[in-house]
């Protein structure tokens, strides 16, 4: 039996050393994961449904950032549901309709600021405190996110220029005018640029939501 004895012992050393070295791995992972965080704009109902709905509206279907597949998705009554069992209408009935949910609010919001975790922590470092000021002060830098840069037609995008800050503008969108009175601003690049500053213009997200149609798809693949 001794020599049974020996022959184990090295293998029970060897898995005793891995034992060890895995919930070293594991605490040092814990431990970076605590320090990784992304730091955005807070979540409330009340500071994202503005932002929420919109992007629903205008993002949402599932041939755009409804569909499985999206780095970013955006679920919502008008859209798609986080519940695929759930009916899509904002109207409350029998089949499980209604209106958007807390957890999809939650959904879209992660899915949102996790896109780009280093850029959103700092944007979100230099617009914060900006009182909601539009255009943004100087230090505040939207643009730096791909999402934004898709939306305003510097970047390719599948649902073609959505926002548009100098003319000439994609059918159906309003030339800005900042030097009307009062100014004329593309009220989505307003929500949203107001939203990373933490303090969102409800009226502009609503207004977003209400004028602008969906996009129309072009020819590229993001």
């Amino acid at each position: 039996m001794k020599p049974r004895v020996r022959r184990l012992l090295p293998a029970l050393l060897v898995s005793v050393g891995l034992a060890g070295a895995s919930l070293s791995i594991a605490s040092c992972s814990a431990v970076a994961n605590e320090r990784i965080g992304i730091v955005a704009p807070p979540f409330s109902q009340a500071t994202f449904q503005p932002v929420g709905d919109y992007l629903v509206w205008r993002c949402g279907t599932g041939d755009c950032h409804g569909a499985v597949g999206r780095n970013f998705r955006v679920f919502g009554c008008d859209g798609v549901r986080l519940d695929a069992g759930q009916t899509v209408s904002c109207v409350p009935d029998d089949a499980g309709a209604g209106p958007t949910s807390i957890y999809e609010y939650q959904a879209t919001y992660r899915s949102m600021v996790a896109l780009e975790p280093q850029v959103m922590t700092t944007v979100w470092e230099g617009c914060k405190g900006s009182g909601g000021a539009y255009p943004p002060p100087e230090s505040c830098h939207p643009e730096l996110l791909t999402m934004m840069q898709k939306a305003r037609g510097t970047e390719k995008h599948k649902g073609g220029q959505l926002i548009c800050l100098t003319p000439p503008c994609p059918p159906g969108i309003t030339p800005p005018n900042p030097t009307a009175t009062p100014p004329v601003y593309d009220q989505q690049d307003q929500c949203l640029v107001t939203w990373l500053e933490g303090d969102v213009d409800v009226t502009a997200c609503n207004n977003a939501t209400f004028t602008y149609g969906l996009p129309a798809p072009d020819a590229s693949d993001q």
